[in-house]
């Protein structure tokens, strides 16, 4: 018996290696300007495992469930690799990542689009067939053998670039190209460009990002970093210690009023945090219309208590020249001290603080901390799903959050100029595989 799975197990591993051999062996177009490597294998391998080490949850979770995340259980007659790579080419909008895939079954594959996608197709008299999404936001050209796709959310014509997709042109391997250290990683979603590399992985009960960028231009990470004690209870909290370098002649316009980024950056002292603790109560006027006994229409006003996130903004600031720029460009209301309702429509929000210190909350009654602890990052943020969904209260809402524990993130300044940006997403469920939970609760 020990034989047998040992042999078993002998066969397995062979196979997946030498199907990431297949799979590393793919070519992409030489002006590809970033990277996306989708580890097929290894998130197989994960569910896999977490699924013998939990069988009574998939067992109850029945075959439909399980349809959700299982591709190739689906007729969509493709060979699914390994791994699948999508990329942006140089020319192209960066918002547009493009794949090619090999037709295993035509028929089959035409089907799935019409059937399953529900892609509008037209037949070229060469033999192509060109798929659109209903918006157009997802474009397929195809002949028996290949398909070339994009997925973007800028509408253009892809045509002629899918069309040299499709035939290879202009194609060379991976490993020859700047991206060649994306095959050495495991992780299962990658994503690589010329300066920044990210890895996404699906673990038992959580989400792990890691993110390694170029240290954004115009921002000062200060030598010793602090940051307000956030109140444990909080439903979200963040911070961040960082200073803008002015930006002359750039500009922020908000419904008819603007900000210049020069100016923000005057007043500024390099510290912002935000805390939302609990609720609190807001009376807002609301209109409404009857007749009197002369048939006229009449406005009734009348107040309505509403409870509203309890939100309180800190920021380190030359606060008097700050109010008085914000009060200038029609920011704030100097009579009730509130940010302009057209600016904000959803709250009203109060405007307090001191002289080093503008604070912006949904309660009148501002109240913040001022005991400070030290850190070793430049920015963190925390958030409680569990008391958002409390809080907010919105089936809308709580229906996608409901499998949301907590997010936690940070980030830390390396040497060469380096940024790391390290997340985790806890789902309520410990020990079931956190992809599994995300595709089952969508």
């Amino acid at each position: 018996m020990a034989a047998i799975i040992l042999s078993l197990l002998i066969f397995f591993v062979g196979a997946f290696k030498y199907r990431q051999y297949q799979a590393n062996q793919v070519a992409i177009p030489k002006n590809s300007t970033s990277l996306i490597k989708v580890n097929v294998d290894e998130i197989y391998k994960s569910l896999a495992l977490n699924m013998i080490s939990n069988p009574g949850f998939y067992l109850k979770s029945g075959p439909k469930t399980d349809q959700k995340i299982n591709f190739n259980s689906l007729n969509h007659g493709l060979k699914i690799k390994a791994s699948i790579y999508f990329y942006t080419i140089q020319n192209q909008s960066s918002s547009a990542f493009f794949s090619r895939f090999s037709v295993k079954d035509y028929k089959e594959f035409e089907s799935f689009l019409k059937n399953v996608l529900h892609f509008k197709i037209t037949k070229a008299t060469n033999g192509l067939g060109l798929a659109k999404s209903k918006i157009g936001n997802v474009v397929i050209l195809y002949n028996e053998q290949a398909a070339a796709l994009v997925i973007t959310n800028e509408i253009a014509n892809y045509d002629l670039i899918l069309n040299d997709i499709l035939k290879e042109k202009n194609f060379e391997t991976i490993k020859k190209t700047k991206f060649k250290s994306i095959i050495d990683n495991h992780k299962h979603i990658c994503y690589q460009n010329e300066n920044n590399v990210t890895e996404l992985n699906f673990n038992s009960g959580n989400v792990v990002f890691t993110g390694i960028f170029n240290q954004p231009k115009g921002l000062i990470f200060k030598e010793n970093s602090n940051h307000r004690s956030a109140n444990k209870n909080a439903a979200v909290s963040f911070w961040l210690n960082a200073n803008f370098l002015p930006a002359p002649n750039r500009r922020y316009n908000f419904k008819n009023t603007i900000l210049e980024s020069d100016s923000l950056a005057k007043y500024f002292k390099g510290y912002i945090d935000l805390e939302w603790l609990n609720t609190t109560q807001q009376t807002d006027s609301v209109i409404t219309y009857d007749y009197n006994d002369n048939f006229e229409k009449v406005e009734k006003i009348t107040l309505q208590a509403k409870e509203i996130p309890n939100l309180v903004i800190n920021i380190n600031a030359d606060a008097p020249g700050l109010k008085n720029y914000l009060n200038r460009q029609n920011y704030i209301n100097p009579d009730s001290l509130t940010l302009n309702k057209t600016i904000f429509p959803l709250y009203k929000i109060y405007v307090g603080g001191n002289t080093k210190q503008l604070v912006l909350s949904t309660n009148k009654k501002i109240s913040t901390t001022n005991t400070f602890e030290k850190a070793n990052n430049f920015f963190a943020m925390n958030v409680d799903f569990e008391q958002v969904n409390k809080q907010i209260n919105q089936p809308m809402f709580s229906r996608y959050l409901k499998d949301f524990k907590k997010l936690n993130a940070e980030g830390k300044k390396t040497e060469y100029g380096k940024i790391v940006i390290e997340a985790q997403l806890s789902l309520i469920n410990e020990n079931i595989n956190a992809l599994f939970q995300l595709a089952n609760g969508f």
